[in-house]
């Protein structure tokens, strides 16, 4: 059964929260506690699945209260369940937090947070992977593009457009901003997808508080893994997000799939980041040699992508791509699906550099395209990739 620990000084609202869940009393142990210093010392006792707090409470605040579940007990899943927000809560949640829902809240829609979340959970079927990514406050960005977008955001003429471009090519601040824009905190109507509609909702002045007077962003190079270049992850992902693109609309998807599997590109390898990130690997994770550290973070980066996105409330199908990138042939979905497409895109991307004296050649899995019937496009897809390259460096020249 799960274990649910409700943190929320207002007893209305707790007996309230009782009532409505005790339909759920079979499948959730549910606790109680009316301030943080109190639901530490419940949790001190038995450690919970899932945590739910309110914002804004006397003596200890809900953002400290799950601050320190984060350092404590990272396996627990933190959500928020306030009714407030202003430009420093949502700093602070970026960080505390895995999701925020906005009171009034409907029950469905908590239940819902709370059973996809803990589904998330058994299927990573990992305490040591689940405090891995529960250690991870927020994504670093390459140095290059944090750099670039601080220096965006603090010129005057600067567009939507300049940072959108910058955003969208960094892994991390495109997973941070699209978290950000799809929390209740800005109560977008649809789920968004793409960093540049990410950036126009929340418009300039306030993507320039949260970078500039909150650090929402931030930069940072690595820790877990020594040699491991953001960098480098950054231009690899942004190369297989526009391959999926091209080899979408090549295969006549509608532009908004096209659009999708653009995110999914951009964000197929963020479980590496959270390898890296600085503070996210506990002391007893580190493997005994640097070639176990890169055998382990290739086998589990994309389990571990998958849950760190489901955690932050990204739709299924992207969560679904990130986690089957590596093996499509373990989803159920027909034809050329979400998580083929990245597969088919990243390996596009490996033999194109496989001239490269860093290579990685990686195979597709065996049969797919001959599955899928699209066995013949394979080189099509590549001449269209390489007519696009070469198109853009005429641009450039």
């Amino acid at each position: 059964m799960i274990r649910i620990l409700f943190v929320d000084d207002d007893a209305d609202v707790r007996e309230a929260m009782q009532r409505t869940l005790r339909e759920r009393r079979n499948e959730w142990v549910m606790e109680f506690a009316s301030s943080g210093p109190a639901a530490l010392e419940q949790l001190a006792r038995m450690p919970a699945d899932v945590i739910v707090s309110d914002m804004r409470m006397p003596g200890m605040d809900g953002w400290e209260l799950l601050a320190e579940v984060r350092d404590l007990y990272p396996q627990t899943i933190r959500l928020v369940l306030s009714g407030h927000a202003d430009a420093r809560s949502i700093m602070r949640a970026v960080g505390a937090a895995h999701q925020y829902l906005a009171k009034p809240c409907e029950s469905a829609a908590l239940k819902a947070a709370i059973s996809q979340a803990h589904m998330l959970r058994r299927t990573l079927n990992s305490d040591r992977l689940a405090k891995l990514v529960g250690h991870v406050d927020m994504l670093p960005s390459a140095p290059s593009a944090f750099q670039e977008i601080l220096a965006c955001l603090q010129r005057p003429t600067a567009t939507i457009s300049d940072a959108a471009k910058i955003i969208g090519r960094d892994v991390a601040m495109t997973a941070n901003v699209i978290k950000m824009v799809n929390s209740a905190f800005f109560g977008a109507r649809h789920p968004v997808s793409t960093a540049d509609r990410a950036v126009a909702y929340l418009g300039l002045d306030t993507l320039g508080a949260l970078v500039l007077g909150h650090g929402v962003f931030k930069s940072g190079v690595a820790t877990g893994i020594e040699g491991f270049s953001l960098e480098r992850l950054w231009q690899h992902s942004f190369d297989v997000a526009a391959a999926a693109r091209t080899v979408a609309l090549y295969e006549k998807f509608p532009s908004a799939k096209a659009d999708e599997a653009f995110l999914c590109g951009m964000l197929h390898d963020v479980g590496k980041v959270v390898y890296v990130t600085r503070g996210a690997v506990p002391p007893d994770w580190p493997p005994a040699t640097f070639e176990e550290a890169v055998a382990q973070m290739d086998e589990h980066h994309a389990d571990v992508g998958a849950y760190l996105l489901g955690l932050w409330g990204f739709p299924n199908p992207i969560v679904e791509a990130v986690a089957f990138h590596e093996r499509p042939g373990q989803t159920t979905g027909e034809g050329l699906s979400l998580p083929r497409l990245i597969h088919i895109a990243d390996r596009l991307v490996h033999r194109r550099g496989a001239a490269r004296p860093d290579s990685v050649v990686r195979e597709l899995e065996p049969g797919l395209l001959e599955e899928l019937g699209l066995a013949d496009h394979w080189p099509e897809w590549i001449a269209k990739l390489d007519s696009l390259e070469s198109a853009e460096g005429e641009g450039g020249a």
